[in-house]
């Protein structure tokens, strides 16, 4: 990672940065009616089914964003040529993202095929680290500092970015539900970039921001181009890039904390990799009822998804169930800038009575958007819940198991920190608690809805 503040970057690189950000915005909001159109003339659309309606819209509207985003880049490397190998590496990474979308949205490839497929797409960034193109460093936790996963951490790169594409493609299916959570995300991520001092996190956010606020203001509600596969996993290996090369990964983590959470309760009530077209008959987590009102569903074998926790308290329109995403996705937000509060103080750059200071500043708008936001006050506190186990457990294992002197664990040209190891088995009982803490918590709304009902 480079430091902002070792570039003495000035009012002439700030400049360049606008540019790269007005072409990006204006390339991707000029392309989008033409590329309306010509999906449509191509039949390339999809059905609205959360509209009684069924009204038809343009699908793989993500192109759109390749193309800005391509064009961004350019301008990007041409003003920064110091840095040309990771944004070139950016941009190959989401094309390839993108490619793979495509072919998705084209002929349907089967969840296990295409989670193939998104581990390739990770190969771009581990090959340029593995040759030295780019410098993929170990990541840094709060408590325990930086990793010793220096052989390890470059091949699971290959996972990381196929999870964060995976993830990111799992919540969409409402209008603006997909990009405007990773809108909100990236946004903050900028801000997290600024307090953690890297400059490629500032020079790749600020091209997929100038693409995504277009693209959303297409796609929010009512929609009029859908992302598809094509957008989706773009937005993912976007996002997924700039947490490796830009070394922030954990901010970034917390940020699409939305999405993980999503992902973690359709993956564990399917037992497997599924997405909404794959869901069968009978197990759909949500019913459209006559007014367009969407209500969670009572059926025990439903999916568990995001969407129908939100609605356990009760039926909403499409436009309010995404705006509910969308507090949450703030929410997430203001998590990452915690984090990085955290990552400062534990790397010496912060005092400790300086990151509570910001947290008990931070609790004024948790405050006001719970009170405007009732119905997901229950997600924010497993959210809590969550993060506060993970971090009571990262400090024992600070103070407890890395102390411990383990040899490592070699595995042929793999050497595997006996601690990290063990450390990450311990952490697998805590998460099945807390997902049974949280499906108990979500059975006890969904019983109280029924009965409110038939009352």
């Amino acid at each position: 990672m480079t430091t902002i503040s070792s570039l003495n970057w000035g009012i002439l690189e700030v400049f360049y940065l606008i540019i790269v950000f007005i072409v990006g915005f204006l390339v991707t909001l000029c392309v989008l009616p033409f590329l309306i159109k010509f999906l449509k003339r191509k039949g390339y659309v999809g059905y609205d089914i959360h509209k009684n309606s069924k009204p038809e819209i343009a699908e793989s509207g993500g192109i759109c964003m390749l193309i800005g985003l391509s064009v961004a880049s350019g301008f990007l490397m041409f003003f920064f040529p110091s840095f040309i190998n990771e944004i070139l590496i950016f941009i190959l990474t989401v094309i390839l993202a993108g490619i793979i979308g495509f072919i998705d949205d084209r002929i349907k490839l089967k969840s296990r095929y295409k989670i193939v497929l998104t581990i390739f797409i990770g190969s771009i960034i581990f090959l340029a680290n593995f040759f030295r193109f780019i410098t993929i460093s170990s990541p840094i936790i709060p408590f325990l500092g930086q990793t010793r996963l220096t052989i390890i951490y470059p091949i699971l790169v290959l996972l990381i970015v196929a999870v964060f594409a995976n993830t990111v493609n799992m919540l969409e299916g409402y209008n603006g539900e997909g990009s405007g959570t990773c809108l909100i995300a990236v946004c903050f991520i900028f801000i997290c970039g600024l307090l953690w001092n890297s400059a490629e996190t500032i020079l790749l956010i600020l091209p997929v921001m100038a693409v995504l606020i277009p693209f959303f203001i297409y796609n929010k509600y009512p929609a009029k181009i859908f992302p598809g596969d094509v957008g989706t996993l773009s937005m993912g290996a976007m996002i997924a890039c700039v947490a490796l090369i830009g070394s922030i990964e954990v901010a970034v983590f917390c940020a699409l904390l939305i999405h993980i959470f999503n992902s973690f309760y359709v993956i564990s009530s399917v037992k497997g990799f599924l997405e909404s077209s794959d869901i069968k008959e009978g197990r759909d987590d949500i019913i459209l009822l006559q007014d367009d009102k969407i209500k969670a569903s009572y059926q025990k074998n439903a999916v568990l998804t995001l969407p129908r926790l939100i609605l356990a308290k009760g039926p909403l329109s499409e436009k309010e169930l995404v705006k509910n995403f969308f507090v949450i996705s703030i929410f997430c937000g203001l998590f990452s800038i915690i984090s990085v509060f955290f990552l400062l103080w534990t790397i010496g750059r912060l005092e400790i009575i300086f990151v509570i200071i910001c947290i008990l500043i931070l609790l004024v708008p948790f405050t006001i958007l719970l009170y405007k936001f009732p119905r997901i006050k229950g997600i924010i506190a497993l959210m809590i819940l969550l993060l506060v186990i993970s971090a009571i457990f990262l400090i024992v294992v600070d103070v407890f198991i890395m102390t411990l002197l383990l040899p490592d664990l070699n595995l042929l040209v793999i050497s595997i920190p006996v601690n990290i190891l063990f450390s990450s088995i311990l952490y697998f009982p805590i998460l099945l608690l807390w997902y049974y803490i949280s499906v108990k918590w979500f059975w006890l709304k969904i019983n109280k809805m029924k009965l409110n009902e038939s009352i």
